[in-house]
């Protein structure tokens, strides 16, 4: 009778323990990759796992009128699947406050994720604009939704 109460330990010991192994496998699985911060020029941005760097960063497009007008810009870009995502720092060098270049920029007052800015559609880009560390930071994406996901407030 020992002997099977000792057997039956022995195997509850060696499933507890191999289902502790499985179970932190799984959470690893089912826990998710964990997001990625990236910083430009100061400011903090969520990278969502599944976005990898886009070296065309093929949203560049949307700041072209502030390089021309001589504007410092960092940026980079992401993608995944069919969705483009564009993070710029903007140091405004012409003259205007950051307040005036918003507004120049445009859009819609609107908050997303309790950061408070200028939401505009330019075509099928959705461009999210406003002011952090004494800099413009211009979000362009090609879907709107996905823009809260990169904010850090």
């Amino acid at each position: 009778m020992n002997k099977k109460i000792l057997a039956i330990l022995a195997l509850l010991i060696v499933a507890t323990s191999i289902g502790a192994v499985s179970a932190f496998d799984l959470a690893d699985l089912f826990g998710g990759a964990q997001n990625e911060t990236v910083t430009i020029d100061g400011v903090d941005f969520n990278i969502p796992d599944g976005f990898e760097v886009d070296p065309t960063n093929t949203t560049q497009k949307a700041v072209e009128s502030l390089i021309e007008d001589g504007a410092q810009i960092e940026s980079k870009g992401y993608v995944k699947g069919d969705t483009a995502i564009g993070l710029f720092v903007v140091n405004i060098t012409n003259g205007l406050t950051n307040e005036q270049a918003l507004k120049v920029m445009g859009g819609d007052n609107t908050t997303i994720n309790n950061v408070t800015g200028y939401l505009k559609k330019d075509g099928d880009i959705t461009l999210f604009n406003f002011e952090k560390n004494d800099r413009i930071v211009v979000i362009s994406s090609s879907d709107e939704k996905i823009i809260g996901d990169f904010l850090i407030a």
